[in-house]
């Protein structure tokens, strides 16, 4: 009885003859690696983003088109300097959440068969994600452009002043995660850049009467047509002038159009020492009555 026990350990020694990425006794087998027999799904696994404060999420239809058992799969997951996870594998696959600390998250695919009494683990993909860090994003539903001057007070004659209000920043992104919660960014940890106008996508006119104001187009060139602000709390206020325009009242005129508004936010997760930015340009419509 003993002689078959050793006998048992022996070959499965001889099987499992590699070492895995995270230590133990593994086969790796060319033949049996995923990109020979779901290069999809390989192709799902390399374009998977994971970031700080969200958990690993992997879903990548590994099962379908590998066509293996799923009580066959494992994964191992190694935060940077954290020991090795194993869990069983199934889709979609969520598992821990990634602290600020883990910039860099090692992923291993195993699977086990057993022939004969004789269980093999295989290493079917390993990949080292980079974690990144979500940008905030831009919330314009309710931005409006008014007139920048007090109700019944007169704009200055050749310009026009305006300011753009509502459009918001969602900063409260995941920067970390701690003591079991999730830890989120807050307003000082973003930087800002300053506004301008995309000439290309602004298309502005003054109309009267139902009737387009053709010598103030000519007056609507990029030159005359300036824009800064400030931000406040998450939301910006932006000032619009218009120079150069004709020497006569804006009395009962109408400026009509859109403005495109290119914002640059960027969000500094100082924990994890990662940053991400958010470009945007924003078209806000346009129609104010002086």
């Amino acid at each position: 009885m003993q002689q078959s026990s050793f006998r048992i350990r022996t070959l499965c020694i001889l099987a499992l003859g590699c070492i895995g990425t995270f230590g133990g006794n593994l086969g790796n087998i060319q033949a049996q690696s995923l990109e020979n027999i779901a290069p999809q799904a390989v192709s799902k696994l390399r374009s998977t983003v994971l970031y700080f404060g969200e958990p690993i999420r992997i879903h990548a239809d590994i099962l379908r088109e590998a066509n293996i058992p799923e009580k066959e799969l494992t994964i191992v997951t190694k935060f940077m300097g954290d020991e090795a996870v194993e869990a069983p594998f199934h889709e979609p696959f969520t598992g821990m959440i990634i602290p600020g600390y883990a910039r860099k998250l090692d992923v291993e695919i195993r699977r086990t068969t057993v022939q004969s009494t004789i269980a093999t683990k295989h290493v079917l993909w390993h990949h080292t994600y980079d974690v990144q860090q979500i940008p905030p994003t831009f919330d314009a539903s309710k931005a409006s452009v008014e007139n920048a001057l007090s109700k019944g007070k007169a704009q200055k004659i050749g310009e026009c002043a305006l300011v753009i209000k509502g459009v918001r920043v969602d900063f409260a992104k995941p920067v970390d995660f701690e003591k079991n919660a999730i830890v989120r960014a807050l307003v000082n940890d973003l930087e800002i850049a300053d506004p301008a106008l995309d000439m290309t996508k602004t298309t502005l006119q003054f109309v009267s009467g139902g009737q387009k104001e053709d010598k103030f187009q000519t007056a609507l060139k990029p030159e005359n047509i300036s824009i800064s602000g400030f931000f406040d709390a998450g939301v910006f206020l932006l000032n619009v002038t218009l120079k150069g325009l004709p020497k006569i009242s804006l009395k009962g005129k109408t400026l009509q159009g859109t403005f495109a508004v290119k914002l640059s936010v960027t969000l500094q997760n100082r924990r994890a020492m990662r940053s991400a930015t958010a470009y945007e340009t924003i078209l806000i419509p346009c129609s104010v009555t002086f």
